[in-house]
């Protein structure tokens, strides 16, 4: 099992949340579970409680790490998706481009960046492989990073993102029209960072941290420069 060191403060004014934590990875790849949704699909409910299901796996955030992505390709079939985003659908596209999706589709569940059809009936299953250490240090706005590998064999992305947590949303039109949706680790907020020394020093935007949710959950991944799929994660939820 992978440990994840955490230190949290968080401090609460009328507009901003500002938060100080450490989050550490072990050698070990965290499972990241990528679903793509909208909220536009019929066919995504189900997916979206298996993914809300996972709040309460013992190994949230330590070994597994869910993410939602809201993609955009609904949003002229009745009802707009407010959680979509042109570069969540493209992301769904670039791994299709990689041959790690069969078809462009909803919902789509990836698991380690492959597509996994089997989350209806069958128990995600994590493998021990040693990737290297992801390390996350956030104080205010200034957001330090670095993923301790071997000896550097490609060039290496950092991702950041801000989830929101049990969200519920009446919708109007389209194809759940007059139902009410539930959503959690849905991607409010995404950066890809880039970087040829596997470490990162930025300061983030102000406003990165705002948001009309509530309950927001923090995650961060390091992933190939040429591939999107997840090699090392961290996850946080921020209370």
């Amino acid at each position: 099992m992978n440990k994840l060191s955490i230190f949290i403060l968080s401090l609460f004014s009328i507009t901003v949340y500002a938060y100080d934590f450490t989050l550490e990875s072990g050698e070990n790849q965290v499972q990241v579970i990528e679903l793509f949704t909208s909220e536009g699909c019929s066919s995504c409910p189900p997916a979206e409680r298996w993914l809300s299901g996972l709040k309460t796996h013992p190994q949230l955030w330590t070994d597994i790490v869910p993410i939602a992505f809201h993609v955009d390709y609904w949003d002229d079939l009745g009802w707009q998706d407010p959680y979509s985003a042109t570069a969540f659908s493209l992301r769904q596209r670039v791994y299709y481009a990689h041959g790690n999706l069969k078809a462009v589709y909803t919902p789509a569940v990836l698991v380690y960046g492959q597509e996994w059809r089997a989350w209806r009936n069958q128990s995600l299953v994590q493998y021990d492989k040693a990737v290297g250490r992801l390390s996350v240090q956030l104080k205010g706005n200034r957001l330090q990073a670095r993923f301790k590998t071997g000896p550097i064999k490609s060039e290496y992305n950092l991702n950041i993102a801000l989830l929101g947590m049990n969200i519920r949303i009446p919708i109007k039109a389209g194809e759940n029209a007059g139902k009410t949706l539930s959503h959690d680790f849905v991607v409010l907020k995404h950066l890809v960072l880039g970087s040829n020394k596997q470490s990162w020093n930025i300061n983030l935007d102000e406003d990165f941290f705002q948001s009309e949710q509530n309950d927001l959950a923090f995650v961060a991944w390091i992933q190939d420069t040429l591939n999107p799929a997840p090699i090392q994660a961290v996850g946080i939820s921020l209370e």
